[in-house]
């Protein structure tokens, strides 16, 4: 919803089936139970490998307690695994504490449909945004980022904190993300917690 990619299937075995529809990520495949089903990850290696579309158009999202015995079996199947470190977060979204940003900026937030997007801004220039998507009592949080020259004034959690509230007041009860190593110290500091290494891989 994010990032528009509108088409989600369950194909019943299991996998979540994305249409992306992007240049370099066509179809993703997401398997969240990797561990305990690894002959899904080996379905989901196929349905990646032949999505078509050259190099790179399959990918594949693991959620996974054995982050190495997965990366191997990735390998194995042909894929080519991601090295960045990732991994799924959640909290509820009542534990989130309340922020305000620094009297130097104003935090926007507008709402499209189901989706919540909040900007930090010093003199009129974005600095800082994040994006949630609602689905349900789920609130996802997508793309947070903060211009480098501004980091360390707590923007971050400002722009989360903004998001929570707003979503919260949409109905949302649960946060989910997927944090990459930059963001992980944030989230934790306001109360997310891991739950499982995410493991991403894309066809050869």
């Amino acid at each position: 919803m994010s990032r528009g990619w509108t088409k989600v299937d369950d194909d019943n075995d299991g996998i979540l089936t994305v249409r992306a529809g992007e240049d370099n990520r066509a179809m993703e495949y997401v398997v969240l139970d990797a561990d305990d089903k690894p002959e899904r990850v080996e379905r989901a290696a196929e349905l990646a490998l032949n999505a078509g579309g050259g190099r790179g158009a399959g990918w594949i999202t693991l959620a996974t307690d054995d982050r190495e015995a997965r990366v191997e079996q990735l390998e194995d199947l042909g894929l080519e695994v991601q090295r960045e470190q990732d991994w799924l977060m959640t909290i509820q979204l009542s534990e989130q504490p309340a922020l305000t940003v620094n009297e130097r900026y104003t935090l926007h937030s507008e709402v499209e449909s189901d989706l919540i997007i909040t900007r930090a801004t010093l003199h009129g220039g974005v600095v800082s945004s994040g994006r949630m998507a609602v689905v349900g009592e789920d609130a996802v949080a997508d793309r947070i980022e903060t211009d480098p020259a501004h980091r360390r004034r707590g923007l971050g959690s400002a722009v989360m904190a903004s998001l929570v509230e707003t979503a919260a007041g949409q109905g949302a009860k649960r946060g989910i993300l997927i944090a990459s190593i930059d963001g992980l110290r944030l989230y934790r500091s306001l109360g997310w917690k891991v739950v499982a290494d995410i493991v991403i891989a894309r066809s050869a």
